[in-house]
């Protein structure tokens, strides 16, 4: 009885925010997607497809014609397919790991299995009980027993070999098809690519120099097989100070050319562009680069072939190469794309014969619907949703906007906002990302942030500086900069609000997990007078404390890895006691709600018991909500709902309808 009257308390405390309008209920948006991920097989036969389940996201296997799933496969608490693929027409491979909670981003126990698409034979083709890795590149057609592989080992700096894998078999064959210098192996091979033919035909070669933490002394090359299958070796011109960025995308439909992503090319303000390499005529150009944003993949055609590239300059973008040999693959993609309207339409895989398409589309208001298109028959069939139960009528929409930082730095950011209400004055949630470092926010379907805009709050999220996809200079500024100019950044994202009419100065509070839990907590000490309230989720509050607890500094070479992440972040130890919120709480104003899982290893929960005896000792009220079982974000349903509950509840008390005002 007193969780249904605390629900109904909280239920009629939001309506007084949002209006008399019904209310989405809490689950809807806390509810785990039932689709995370779908691919078609080869012949078309079969639709597999990723769910999540509680902790675990496992994988299913159902007939396309009559969608009845006929195998599933699952393997244990917290266990995730992160990655699955057809191997043959009726086998599927899958990449299994251990993730605790959804801001997990470590690799632990990862194992590769293979089965037939009925459940039959399944067998595990390797795991990483010896600190290695294992990567599949090519499902190699004309051999449906095999698969091309990298296989790596932690200890060897990222260096790979080439493996031939069985995948009815436990049966691994090394393949000695790398670069050759004289006549030994090149040693600090990294990457190893095919050509449409399935062929060996381009490597990388990375040398870490004597300093493994600092790249100031690292090379990077480029190797490809010529027209008479011989190894050559390419080094790029680059005109950057330290190593340039390189990263390779796929061939051309007439296999002649290798087109990468790389920004040698620049001097500053870099962003990654596209490039060809014509390996008859071994010269190098440029094809396109968008001046502010990276491009973040590609887009590939019938045959594999490189037609286009997708980057996000606030909304998602496109752009195509306009070659004879890809206009028909373009040409389906762009009207496809326009049955689509004011959504975002991806091809996740198709059958071999170029026939059925399965297709996922997506929006700020469409968390993802699967769609299979019929080539022949030109007509477009709707699967299923990953997220029944959102009607998307109802969710609110997202909008980019540019915002210069006091400093001249330009950056992106969007602002999710509640649905029939007047964009003036609203209350206000800055919502900082994790990470930081290589992370951003993205137009699309945000499961927290739509939360909130429900309730009627206004969603800022800002990629502050060292947000990854606005090229290497951009996430390179955020160095040293935790608690300070990334700080000062979100500061200024919530005056353009406060500026722009948009927020009510009165009503303003931040909420992050894991970095953004540690900014949501650096941002009411820094700025006590700027927000009424704080909801850190996972954060980190004491520099130092940090680095020896965590995981991610523990092992092979964690001392030299710490060192080098507290330069990074905040200029070395020597600023620890400046940049740590814990040693400023006595200047804290604005009310505190602490979100932890006990579970967490990447940010353990000792950060927030550390915060919690400094906050005593300064005599600060707060509030907590700790779950023990819950690693780096929650994952379990009565979790989600329950922490959507109380933090809608402390919003309300701070800074919706029921908050004190000042006027």
């Amino acid at each position: 009885m007193k969780t249904i009257i605390y629900t109904l308390l909280c239920i009629l405390s939001t309506t007084a925010i949002y209006g008399k309008e019904a209310l989405i209920p809490l689950e809807v948006f806390a509810k785990q997607a039932k689709y995370t991920n779908m691919k078609i097989s080869p012949t078309g036969e079969y639709l597999a497809f990723s769910y999540e389940d509680g902790t675990e996201v496992k994988l299913a296997v159902m007939e396309t014609k009559s969608k009845k799933v006929i195998s599933n496969f699952e393997f244990g608490d917290d266990r995730h397919v992160v990655e699955f693929d057809w191997l043959n027409d009726d086998r599927i491979g899958m990449t299994i790991q251990t993730i605790i909670g959804w801001l997990d981003g470590v690799n632990r126990k990862t194992v590769w299995a293979a089965a037939n698409a009925d459940g039959s034979d399944r067998r595990i083709l390797w795991d990483n009980k010896n600190f290695a890795s294992l990567r599949m590149i090519s499902t190699l057609r004309s051999d449906p027993n095999h698969v091309l592989a990298l296989k790596s080992n932690y200890r060897d700096r990222g260096k790979v070999k080439l493996f031939k894998v069985n995948i009815y078999k436990n049966k691994q064959s090394y393949i000695p098809d790398s670069p050759k210098s004289a006549a030994f192996t090149v040693p600090g091979v990294v990457g190893i690519g095919v050509d449409l033919e399935d062929k060996v035909r381009f490597a990388i070669e990375y040398d870490q120099g004597d300093d493994i933490i600092d790249n100031k002394d690292d090379s990077l090359y480029f190797h490809y097989k010529d027209e008479n299958d011989k190894w050559q070796k390419l080094a790029l011109n680059s005109v950057r100070k330290y190593l340039p960025q390189f990263q390779l995308l796929g061939m051309s439909a007439d296999n002649k050319r290798i087109y990468f992503l790389s920004n040698h090319d620049m001097k500053m303000n870099d962003t990654l562009g596209l490039f060809e390499f014509n390996t008859i005529t071994k010269a190098i150009t440029f094809v396109y680069r968008h001046k502010d944003v990276d491009i973040t993949r590609g887009i590939y055609g019938s045959k594999n072939q490189l037609i286009g590239v997708y980057l996000e300059p606030g909304y998602p973008e496109i752009y195509y190469l306009n070659e004879d040999d890809n206009l028909n693959d373009i040409n389906m993609n762009k009207t496809l794309s326009a049955s689509f309207k004011n959504q975002f339409m991806s091809i996740t895989s198709h059958t071999d014969n170029n026939n059925l398409f399965l297709l996922r589309v997506r929006s700020d208001i469409n968390p993802g619907a699967y769609y299979l298109y019929n080539n022949e028959k030109r007509n477009i069939k709707y699967l299923t949703s990953s997220k029944p139960e959102v009607d998307i009528k109802k969710m609110a929409k997202v909008e980019p906007f540019v915002l210069t930082a006091r400093d001249g730095l330009q950056m992106y950011g969007q602002i999710t906002i509640p649905n029939n209400v007047k964009q003036k004055d609203l209350p206000l949630v800055v919502y900082p990302h994790g990470g930081p470092y290589g992370v951003a926010d993205r137009w699309g379907w945000d499961r927290r942030a739509q939360v909130l805009a429900s309730r009627g709050y206004l969603v800022l999220q800002l990629n502050f500086r060292g947000s990854g996809g606005y090229g290497e200079d951009f996430q390179d500024a955020g160095d040293e900069e935790w608690g300070a100019k990334m700080q000062d950044d979100i500061t200024d994202a919530t005056h353009w609000a406060i500026n722009n009419g948009l927020a009510d100065p009165e009503r303003i509070c931040i909420h992050g997990a894991s970095y953004g839990g540690y900014a949501s907590m650096q941002g009411v000490v820094k700025e006590p007078d700027l927000y009424k309230c704080s909801i850190p989720d996972a954060g980190v509050y004491e520099m130092a404390h940090q680095w020896d607890v965590a995981d991610s500094f523990k092992g092979y070479k964690g001392s030299a890895r710490k060192k080098q992440y507290m330069k990074k972040s905040i200029g070395g130890y020597s600023n620890v006691e400046e940049r740590s919120p814990v040693y400023h709480v006595d200047k804290l104003k604005a009310a505190l709600l602490i979100v932890h899982g006990g579970a967490d290893v990447r940010v353990p929960i000792s950060n927030a018991y550390l915060l919690e005896e400094k906050l005593k000792e300064a005599g600060k009220p707060y509030k907590t909500l700790y779950k023990d079982k819950e690693g780096h974000g929650f994952t379990q349903l009565e979790n989600r709902i329950e922490f959507y509950e109380t933090m809608l509840d402390f919003l309300d008390e701070h800074i919706g309808q029921n908050a004190k005002r000042k006027h």
